[in-house]
């Protein structure tokens, strides 16, 4: 199924009907309520105030979709191209086509991203994202300075928290707290696979090493205390 609509995306996805949901994903649509009318999404009147973290409405979608085991592939990943130009992104920055990609790749729920080409040059760019760093990828650093844009106490699942002494994948337990807390309880689904991290939260020091990494300023520490209580260990 493909669909700019959130509530027909998410009645779609909880139906059990579905199994691939076609979306856009884009680190300034994911600021908006999605809409059918994509133009909205990019319209300046909507960037004029400060902007800060992920529209709700569509964390919930990602997130349903994780916990269903539905696949979302991504649409609009570089926001027809915008996102690549500094002079007509609405973020007043411009990312490379490596970071959007992994943005989009990193959100929950995420399988695919159908990368948009104009010219051979721009796929075998998008291509070439298989064979990237880490540092080539990483949009923590670019997100953590957009003009008018916050994601402060907003985990981005971005890995700079790590590495843990402990061991433990922050980003992950984190993703997981996020799926259990949106639901109200713990899924079976999300209970299995917290269940098999080789650390899990009980096991944090409170160092506060990953909390002075963070680039938005997570209360990782705090989170970690949550995870426990949610999951038990």
């Amino acid at each position: 199924m493909s669909s700019h609509n959130l509530e027909v995306a998410r009645k779609a996805v909880e139906s059990g009907l579905v199994d691939v949901l076609m979306f856009s994903v884009n680190p300034c649509y994911d600021l908006q309520p999605a809409s059918e009318d994509v133009e909205e999404l990019w319209a300046e009147k909507n960037y004029e105030k400060s902007l800060l973290n992920m529209d709700p409405q569509r964390q919930a979608l990602y997130e349903a979709c994780q916990r269903a085991g539905v696949g979302i592939t991504v649409m609009k990943a570089f926001g027809g191209g915008d996102l690549l130009s500094e002079e007509l992104s609405p973020a007043k920055k411009a990312l490379s086509a490596y970071q959007c990609l992994h943005y989009a790749l990193t959100r929950p729920g995420v399988a695919s991203v159908m990368a948009g080409a104009r010219t051979l040059e721009d796929l075998r760019k998008s291509i070439a994202y298989e064979d990237a760093s880490e540092e080539e990828k990483d949009y923590a650093a670019a997100f953590a300075v957009l003009p008018k844009i916050s994601w402060k106490g907003h985990c981005m699942y971005c890995g700079h928290c790590a590495p843990c002494p402990k061991g433990i994948d922050v980003a992950s337990v984190t993703k997981f707290l996020n799926l259990a807390i949106a639901q109200g309880e713990v899924p079976e689904m999300v209970r299995e696979h917290y269940g098999i991290l080789e650390h899990t939260a009980q096991e944090c020091a409170a160092c506060g090493a990953c909390e002075k990494r963070c680039p938005f300023e997570v209360k990782v520490m705090e989170n970690m205390k949550r995870a426990v209580g949610v999951f038990g260990k």
